[in-house]
């Protein structure tokens, strides 16, 4: 028998607060990096506990999730996305809560997630380009690195001196877990090489905790009133598409798991589809 388990009341009277807790002890924490892990403790005490927590496990019903979900959608409560994470986490739990034999089945109901108009991603114009590379300083080379790698803040506040190997550098700490690698162009290549000369190791010499402080002060220096550090993100990923680059090349680049993902850029813009349907109809011919 699971020892863990058995530590705890007999499964047909325990509640969700204790599923809860040791779904977070056992599976939460061997599956999910640490952020996760803190993220999902957070939406599980905050919301789920307090609702839910005193409900036995095996007599929550479709309807008890249905209701929470309004609980969680009323006005000036929580953003939708985040609405969808703690029912996703619900619904994890549930389906764990299966596997170890503490339900038979799962309560979660199949058409209560709410559905979340898609987000179209919003990048910088020429203007507001030009305005960014031309700032100086160290500031303005992280700019122009995010720019010109795509990457993940975190990811380029981790990248060291070691993992540029020729006209790349090579991402290991990533958010999915996976190494990948992204082309550098030979300016980005340069300025990486002399900002490492004079700072150290680090590429980047902020922490990986801070986008929100670093973006306020682009912002201040550029007068670009919704900067944010994600966004030079965005931008890398549609110039990549509009300059006819390939979508699944940009989905290795990018550390996609899905292509899916990738494809959210490919939409931006009605001119990249008509040159390529431009394209296919002369290679038809």
């Amino acid at each position: 028998m699971d020892t863990t388990l058995a530590a705890h009341p007999p499964r047909a009277a325990m509640r969700l607060q204790q599923a809860g807790d040791i779904w977070l002890e056992r599976y939460v924490a061997t599956t999910r990096n640490p952020k996760g892990q803190r993220l999902a403790r957070t939406r599980f005490e905050r919301y789920l506990a307090p609702r839910l927590g005193h409900v036995l496990l095996g007599r929550l019903t479709g309807d008890d999730v249905r209701e929470f979900r309004l609980w969680l959608e009323k006005p000036g409560r929580l953003r939708p996305y985040t609405v969808t994470h703690v029912l996703s986490d619900l619904r994890c739990l549930l389906r764990w809560a299966v596997s170890s034999g503490l339900i038979e089945r799962s309560p979660f109901p199949a058409r209560v997630m709410p559905r979340i108009a898609e987000a179209v991603p919003s990048g910088f114009d020429q203007s507001e380009l030009a305005t960014l590379r031309a700032l100086g300083g160290r500031v303005g080379f992280v700019v122009r690195f995010l720019l010109a790698t795509g990457l993940r803040w975190a990811e380029a506040c981790r990248a060291e001196r070691s993992e540029v190997q020729g006209n790349l550098l090579v991402v290991a700490n990533t958010k999915s877990g996976r190494v990948r690698r992204v082309p550098l162009s030979a300016e980005i290549h340069a300025e990486i090489r002399a900002q490492i000369a004079a700072a150290g190791t680090r590429i980047v010499p902020y922490s990986a905790k801070s986008p929100g402080s670093f973006s306020r002060i682009v912002r201040r220096r550029s007068a670009i009133a919704h900067f944010h550090v994600h966004r030079c993100r965005h931008t890398f990923a549609m110039r990549w598409l509009a300059a006819g680059g390939n979508l699944a090349v940009l989905q290795r680049i990018l550390g996609h798991r899905d292509l899916s993902t990738t494809m959210r850029y490919a939409r931006v813009t009605d001119e990249l589809m008509e040159r390529e349907a431009a394209r296919i109809a002369d290679r038809l011919k």
